[in-house]
């Protein structure tokens, strides 16, 4: 009879312990659910139609200070997104909500740590290569920055982290293509008025 009490005193000890240890885990939910984690803030940025925000653009060639670019992406302040889906296609225009530009401001910026890399260049310049230099400028979150982009490093070739984030991002932003993209033509004359 006694080793059965004594099971049974067990058991209730087991019992209240386990009831506690539910109670403690619903109140540790309940204190995280009413003080959620912050989330990371808005990166800020001007949203000024025509204040390029990303640019990720050829250099076909460095001939002194006249330097002319080839755009292949960019995003303006106010959502406008223009960009190249293959190097010989035509201009592609897309109007991004502020949620995707913050989106993609958080890949480059949090994510990738853009403002982070310390070079003006990466990759080697290879005088026999044909891949083309490209700049990639942004300016968002209160920093403006530019870098230099050329060939990529072959997976042989040792690389440190900012390499790969900064090849991660032209990466991200050549492979970004949003669904509802309309042909997009400049117009060449800044003075028409359309008539």
């Amino acid at each position: 009879m006694q080793k059965y009490r004594h099971m049974l005193r067990r058991r209730a000890i087991l019992a209240l312990i386990d009831g506690l240890a539910v109670l403690l885990i619903l109140f540790l939910v309940i204190v995280v659910a009413r003080n959620p984690v912050p989330t990371s803030r808005p990166i800020s940025y001007t949203r000024t139609p025509g204040h390029i925000l990303v640019q990720l653009a050829e250099l076909p060639e460095l001939a002194g200070s006249d330097i002319s670019t080839g755009q292949e992406w960019t995003l303006y302040g106010d959502g406008t997104l223009v960009f190249r889906t293959d190097p010989a296609d035509d201009l592609w225009r897309a109007q991004l909500s502020p949620g995707t530009v913050q989106s993609i401001l958080n890949v480059i910026i949090n994510h990738d740590q853009f403002f982070a890399a310390s070079a003006t260049q990466y990759g080697s310049i290879i005088h026999s290569s044909d891949d083309e230099l490209m700049l990639l400028a942004v300016d968002a979150n209160g920093q403006q920055k530019q870098v230099m982009l050329a060939s990529k490093p072959t997976t042989g070739d040792a690389t440190d982290i900012q390499t790969t984030h900064v090849f991660a991002i032209e990466q991200f932003l050549l492979a970004y293509q949003p669904p509802h993209a309309v042909f997009y033509a400049p117009n060449s004359d800044p003075n028409d008025d359309g008539i």
